[in-house]
């Protein structure tokens, strides 16, 4: 007997997910492909509007988060809670005073890459996608050697850089996968049962 498709495993679980859904957590990957862009362009040239790639970013983890389809529904609570939370603190530190307002902001940042670590380390867990694993590397080693020491712009801008083609990369090849395809590495579980409350 066949295995059954995505769709099939989603209607068993009574989840409600749809292409729809799959082509929002697309495009939220794309805004994030778009606001690393920015960065990694404008950030090494010391233009201030580099803030609009951080802006981007954000947005486009939101999007993704919003739509991701994980089985374990803790797993999508953590990961957007991230974002949901790190933003806010991002703008709290903008108004917070200046001996604090990197820290927070960049404690905000750091937040918002927690959430988009989680989306990319599960490209890697269900699909293989190398691009995952080393992103899931990649953005804390950005954040905490910000946090813990000044800015180093050389370090930045290759990190950035660095971020930008990983993240093109794996949104490059889940755009040519099939909408709503199913795990392919054979690790995922069925969904949890949704309970009606």
């Amino acid at each position: 007997m066949a295995n059954p498709t995505l769709e099939e495993q989603l209607a068993m679980a009574g989840i409600a997910y749809g292409r729809r859904h799959d082509i929002s957590y697309r495009a939220g990957l794309i805004v994030q492909v778009l606001g690393a862009a920015v960065l990694a362009v404008l950030y090494p040239l010391e233009n201030p509007f580099y803030t609009v790639g951080i802006m981007l970013f954000n947005a486009g983890a939101l999007l993704s988060g919003t739509y991701l389809l994980v089985w374990m529904s803790w797993v999508k609570k953590i990961i957007l809670g991230s974002v949901l939370i790190g933003i806010p603190v991002q703008i709290i530190g903008l108004y917070a005073p200046p001996q604090y307002s990197g820290t927070i902001i960049l404690a905000g940042i750091g937040l918002v890459c927690v959430g988009a670590g989680g989306m990319v380390g599960k490209e890697a867990y269900c699909f293989a996608y190398r691009e995952g694993w080393m992103l899931l590397w990649l953005y804390p080693i950005l954040i905490l050697t910000n946090l813990l020491g000044k800015e180093h712009h050389v370090f930045n801008s290759l990190g950035f850089s660095a971020a930008f083609l990983l993240l093109l990369s794996l949104t490059g090849k889940k755009l040519k996968q099939p909408l709503l395809s199913s795990c392919s590495t054979n690790v995922c579980k069925m969904p949890e049962q949704q309970m009606d409350k």
